[in-house]
């Protein structure tokens, strides 16, 4: 390239052959900016011809606070994962929402060696 000939691709603006990417589009930084991909986490911009994680036109930056379980956290680089309505999740639980209030256990009859069902001193034993 010329130095006069450098010009951005789409704007056709002068560009600083100091700011080019190595093999990369020549675009200004606005142009850049503008097809850059944003993270569906963070909500950042993710540099053209940067690592990235992407899915069915969803991206993450390839960090574990980005690219993680919405629920819990948990960071799913290298991981197996599951989408669903537009959030990765870890595992079916993560999956299925907030966990739900356990049911009111059903009475049981005591059959002795131990205290009547529903009484006890809570100390997890099996009766």
């Amino acid at each position: 390239w010329h130095l006069r000939h450098l010009r951005c691709l789409e704007c056709e603006g002068p560009l600083d052959p100091q700011s080019l990417p190595e093999g990369g589009q020549p675009l200004c930084p606005p142009c850049r900016a503008r097809r850059a991909h944003l993270c569906d986490t963070c909500g950042d911009p993710i540099e053209l011809q940067s690592p990235h994680v992407t899915h069915r036109g969803q991206h993450w930056h390839p960090l574990p606070g980005c690219f993680r379980c919405a629920p819990c956290g948990r960071p799913l680089l290298g991981r197996p994962f599951l989408p669903r309505g537009g959030q990765i999740f870890c595992s079916p639980r993560c999956a299925q929402g907030p966990p739900r209030a356990p049911r009111s256990a059903p009475q049981r009859r005591s059959w002795g060696g131990g205290p009547p069902a529903g009484e006890g001193g809570g100390t997890g034993r099996v009766w």
